[in-house]
């Protein structure tokens, strides 16, 4: 379901989002993995999960990344159970990497 929501928030903005390793051949796209942690213990058991969650969106070195970097994090902020994300730049000399980090719950554990 999480990997759902993200693909559903990310697609408009950025047509490729997969989870983990992308081997195609666009030049701008998006991966994203995250950890799962049990929270919300009541009667010896997680009611719920917190995932921290890291989206990569890569593009070419030339690409302007505004106003498209700004219109991703309020696509991620819209997803209900999404906080606003950190986002730092891991642009190296083969492109622009740019890492969202952020948080999301799911009550369905």
């Amino acid at each position: 379901m999480l990997d759902s929501k993200i693909v559903t928030a990310v697609e408009p903005l950025v047509p490729v989002c997969v989870p983990g390793i992308y081997t195609g051949e666009a030049e701008e796209y998006c991966t994203f993995n995250y950890s799962e942690i049990p929270a919300g213990f009541g009667d010896n058991r997680p009611h719920v999960v917190r995932y921290l969650v890291q989206l990569h969106w890569f593009l070419p070195l030339k690409q302007r990344p505004h106003p498209k970097k700004k219109a991703l994090r309020r696509a991620l902020m819209s997803v209900r159970g999404f906080t606003a994300p950190i986002i730092t730049d891991a642009t190296d000399g083969n492109g622009q990497h740019y890492v969202y980090e952020f948080e999301a719950v799911d009550g369905d554990m």
